[in-house]
């Protein structure tokens, strides 16, 4: 039997994958830059999840960098 992800874990990687869609690939810098804020994920997450808790979305800020090559990035660390 395959283990199933569970609510929040969907859920978590729904917000995940949102905010790298709008995301910016610099390819100069080879630098993943973040497009949205934490509000900006929160109203597009709300009207798909009914329990919603907001620790799971994290701390985001537009302009802040998501990924980069010095493993400095938001979800590197």
């Amino acid at each position: 039997m395959p283990n199933q992800r569970s609510q929040r874990g969907k859920l978590k990687q729904t917000i995940r994958k949102f905010i790298f869609l709008t995301s910016y690939q610099d390819n100069k810098l080879a630098e993943t830059v973040c497009r949205v804020d934490r509000g900006e994920v929160l109203a597009y997450i709300s009207p798909f999840s009914s329990e919603l808790n907001v620790s799971d979305v994290p701390d985001v800020e537009k302009g802040e960098v998501l990924l980069d090559n010095r493993a400095r990035g938001t979800f590197q660390k």
